[in-house]
């Protein structure tokens, strides 16, 4: 087969496994998401505060699997440096494909690319919030968190600089100058875990499992 004839979506070997693969990203958002919930909870009562860099551990994965939804979804237009023209013609018909079986799905906060910039730039964060906090001037709080979960902004007073701070009241993540909405990324899965649902395929209770592909 030469470059200039496309491969059909439809007729490729491994075509089912875009699905699934979707399918799979947004059951474990949904799962993770719900068991951060769970751990992180709000007081009936007063404030709370953890030291939990296991639960931020949670949240890191939670936002790589957003990210990595969003890579299926959502494809560059211009074509990567290494891939050839038939694989990249694929890739955006992969894409379109996918937006249209979950068309009916508005989605959001998982398409934002703070998502990815929190996890993938967080070094350059640091460095830049380390400078501009060293600098003398007066700080925007007296203290900084990292790595913790607090029930509400009030359990500190003056509210303290966020560096990986979960907020369970809001369901938000504070990363220095960004913030990511953990609820509206759940919604989203749970929409997109419903949407997938509707196809026989996907309607196993018990969540994505593996698959044996016939290739020959």
């Amino acid at each position: 087969m030469n470059e200039a004839t496309d491969l059909k979506l439809e007729d490729t070997k491994l075509f089912t496994l875009y699905f699934h693969e979707l399918w799979w990203l947004a059951h474990a958002i949904k799962t993770k998401a719900e068991k951060l919930f769970d751990e992180a909870k709000v007081p009936d009562n007063g404030y709370a505060m953890q030291v939990s860099p296991e639960l931020h551990s949670l949240i890191a994965s939670i936002l790589s699997d957003a990210a990595n939804l969003k890579k299926l979804l959502i494809t560059a237009s211009a074509r990567l440096n290494g891939k050839s023209g038939r694989q990249y013609r694929l890739r955006k018909a992969r894409a379109a494909a996918l937006r249209a079986l979950t068309s009916n799905v508005p989605l959001k906060e998982m398409l934002n690319a703070k998502v990815r910039n929190t996890l993938e730039h967080f070094d350059e964060y640091l460095d830049e919030a380390n400078v501009s906090l060293s600098q003398g001037k007066l700080p925007p709080s007296p203290m900084a968190a990292y790595n913790m979960v607090i029930s509400h902004w009030e359990v500190f007073d003056p509210p303290v600089y966020p560096i990986r701070l979960y907020v369970s009241v809001e369901r938000k993540f504070y990363n220095m100058k960004w913030s990511v909405d953990i609820d509206a990324i759940y919604k989203e899965a749970s929409a997109l875990v419903d949407c997938l649902a509707l196809y026989l395929k996907f309607a196993n209770g018990e969540g994505p499992g593996g698959l044996m592909l016939r290739l020959g």
